[in-house]
Order: structure tokens, then C-alpha cells, then sequence
């Protein structure tokens, strides 16, 4: 592997893509032991780390942007007097045990911010 940058981003592309060490390495013509000696380097597994928390970061802000719209289909699905009582009373819970871990987030991430806007404003 003479330019281990871009062999690196498709080592990581085809671990991303395929889950598994094994199915990786025959995505990129490498056998597993090639794969295991690149993957045990610390360069890569800063690169494999930070490749895996965007897409992680990607997952979250797609999710997100769903929120709304899961949301209020839980609502339909419990105002719709057609819906069985049963499912009604589920989607009902569904929004009363996820508000409060809303809410939580929303106080942790508030107190987060708060502390950072101190710290700035002492660190001056």
C-alpha cells in the first residue's frame, strides 16, 4: 500500500459499508491479515474513530430532522377517536415517557451551555 491515505479512507469506506472485518478486506481485494496489520496502526484507528463519529453525527442530525414529523404521527395516531383504545393509550405513553427525557435533554443541554457561557466569561 504505497499511498496509505487514500488506502485508508477505502479501508474505512468498506468497514463502514460492510460491518465486518472479513467482508471489508474482500471489498477492497486485501486479505484479512493485511487488513488486521492496517487496522492495528494508530494512524488508522484515529482516521477509522473520527470516520465513524461523523457517521454517527449524520445518523443523529437525519434523525432529528424526523423528530417532528414522528411525533406528530403519534399524536394522529392517539387523537383518532377510529383508533382502538389500546393503540390510543400506547401512543398516549409513548409521548408521556419520551417528554420527560425530552425535557431532561433539553435541561442538561441548557446547563451545558450555561456553564460554557461562565467559563468564557471568566476565562476574558
Amino acid at each position: 500500500m504505497k499511498n496509505t491515505a487514500k488506502s485508508d479512507e477505502e479501508l474505512i469506506s468498506a468497514l463502514l459499508a460492510n460491518g465486518t472485518i472479513k467482508a471489508a478486506a474482500a471489498a477492497v481485494g486485501l486479505s484479512e491479515r493485511a487488513m488486521y496489520d492496517r487496522m492495528n496502526t494508530g494512524e488508522f484507528q484515529a482516521l477509522y474513530k473520527a470516520a465513524k463519529a461523523d457517521l454517527m453525527r449524520g445518523a443523529v442530525v437525519t434523525m432529528n430532522g424526523q423528530l417532528l414529523a414522528a411525533i406528530n404521527t403519534v399524536v394522529e395516531i392517539m387523537q383518532d377517536p377510529e383508533n382502538n383504545p389500546a393503540i390510543r393509550l400506547q401512543a398516549a405513553q409513548t409521548i408521556l415517557n419520551n417528554a420527560g427525557k425530552f425535557t431532561q435533554r433539553l435541561q442538561e443541554s441548557e446547563s451545558r451551555v450555561i456553564l460554557q457561557i461562565e467559563n468564557n466569561r471568566y476565562s476574558m
